[in-house]
Formats: C-alpha cells, structure tokens, sequence
C-alpha cells in the first residue's frame, strides 16, 4: 500500500510540475489530450483506407501482368521482325558511305 500511495503522489506531482511548466489547467490539458487522440485517430483511419487500397490496386495491377508480358513479348518480336527486314538496307547504306568516303 505505501509503494501505491508513493507512485500514486510522485505520478501526480509530475503532472502538477508538467502542468504548471505548459501553463494549463487540468480540463485545458484533458481537451487537448482528446484533440489529440482524435486526430491520431483519423489519420490511423486515413492510412488504413490508403492500405486498402494499395492493396486493391497491386491485386489488380498483379492480376493484369499476364497481359503486359503478352504485349511486351508481342512488341519485341515486331522490333525483332523490323530490325531483320531493316539489316540488308543498312548494309547496303553502309556500302555506299564507305565508297563515298573512299572517293572523298
């Protein structure tokens, strides 16, 4: 009972001191506590929401990717087809810079 009593007085003389220092009376102090926890309160709702939705749109950007790698393959075997077809006309572009350059 007397280690009670002990931290029961020390735990209020701390917050006397506490108060005093901030110049707030104990219902000044109390409000401010519950503006506080209100707005902690909302901005843990906010980020929870934004989590959830994060999650939502990774699930459906993970559920697309099947289709992006179609496409991405699909172009890279256009731009393979393109730089096979384009290879003799830069060949011969080639030749002809050379002979110029050797006449030059």
């Amino acid at each position: 009972m007397k280690t009670f009593l002990k931290i029961a007085g020390a735990t209020t003389f701390v917050a006397g001191v506490y108060l005093y220092s901030r110049k707030q009376t104990p219902s000044e102090f109390v409000e401010q506590a519950k503006q506080t926890f209100n707005v902690k309160k909302a901005a843990v709702k906010d980020w929870q929401t934004a989590y959830g939705d994060f999650k939502k749109s990774l699930a459906h950007f993970q559920s697309q990717l099947p289709k992006v790698m179609e496409v991405i393959d699909d172009i890279q075997r256009d731009v393979d087809e393109a730089s096979f077809q384009i290879q003799p006309r830069i060949e011969e572009i080639n030749q002809i810079v050379n002979h110029l350059g050797e006449k030059a």
